[in-house]
């Protein structure tokens, strides 16, 4: 009974996921530094435009980081007060390859659904573009 459940529970986590990024249409496209910029100047005028929506970012990498259960972030800006895009741990493995190689100081575009903010822009379900 306790195998049945437990099976029954990982298809729903892991079959019925998020949706695949890269063929969601995107709502807006911006800059990293826009992105932030707007969110600090009038936040509940940028969560009523942004949050919810597919934003393709992009920007300047700061930071690339491993932050539990397989999940990445990839900061843009500053750890603490920029914009911080994390990429669920499925999609991590699938992109294994890219990721890897990403540095500091390299420019990158990643596409995902904006989350709003709490000190720095959450972007969530991200996946790296690769044709920017």
């Amino acid at each position: 009974m306790i195998a049945v459940a437990s099976l029954a529970g990982y298809l729903y986590i892991f079959r019925t996921g998020h949706p695949d990024m890269l063929r969601q249409k995107t709502d807006y496209r911006i800059e990293a530094g826009d992105l932030y910029h707007e969110f600090e100047t009038d936040e509940p005028e940028a969560m009523a435009k942004y949050a919810g929506k597919i934003l393709e970012v992009r920007g300047r990498l700061e930071w690339v980081e491993k932050v539990g259960w397989g999940n990445m972030a990839l900061i843009f800006l500053d750890p603490l007060f920029g914009v911080t895009c994390t990429i669920d741990s499925l999609q991590a493995v699938r992109q294994s390859v890219v990721l890897d190689s990403l540095s500091p100081g390299d420019q990158v575009a990643v596409k995902g659904r904006c989350d709003g903010m709490l000190t720095d822009v959450k972007v969530v379900h991200c996946v790296v573009m690769s044709d920017w």
